[in-house]
């Protein structure tokens, strides 16, 4: 997003803005066969009215199953300036939305990112696999309780039976 108001922003309000043309996207993830893969993308590179372009960018990963190394994300710098403006985010889940606010732009370090994650039935099959391990754990750790309080009895009654001849 562009991080701009419509007027002065109060102090503790980010500004979302609107989209903006220009913004560089760039990835590096390590993929299923162990190699370092790298992947971008520039965000509305049409300046045309009426662009066919989406205002995001979606970045495929393939099979990918791992966290995003690193995430690159720059927007475009005024002519005459010439400090770089971009940011570095690390450890980014996959199959999420990331919305960043460049705010304000002439300091990255400032730059907020919102991650927004649409959990899927994978999660509820994952529950429901840790709750039923867990389950059969306690009926085994049950069973052998059960088994060891058995043995301790029957080794008491074996006892008060044994005749003692110390005791004469």
């Amino acid at each position: 997003l562009s991080g701009l108001c419509s007027n002065d922003c109060p102090r503790k309000i980010t500004p979302f803005g609107v989209n903006q043309p220009g913004p560089y996207i760039m990835y590096t993830a390590v993929d299923a066969n162990g190699y370092l893969k790298n992947g971008s993308a520039g965000q509305l590179s049409q300046s045309a009215h009426l662009a066919l372009q989406l205002p995001y960018n979606v970045l495929g990963l393939g099979r990918s199953a791992n966290f995003l190394d690193h995430l690159y994300v720059g927007i475009p710098r005024p002519s005459g300036e010439t400090s770089v403006r971009k940011q570095e985010w690390t450890a980014i889940i996959p199959n999420s939305q990331l919305i960043v606010i460049p705010y304000p732009h002439n300091v990255p370090r400032s730059w907020s990112a919102k991650l927004y994650l649409t959990p899927s039935n994978i999660v509820l099959l994952t529950a429901i696999a840790l709750i039923g391990v867990c389950v059969f754990i306690l009926a085994i750790i049950g069973i052998l309780h059960w088994q060891e309080k058995k043995a301790d009895d029957r080794e008491k009654r074996q006892e008060a039976h044994r005749f003692h001849f110390d005791a004469m």
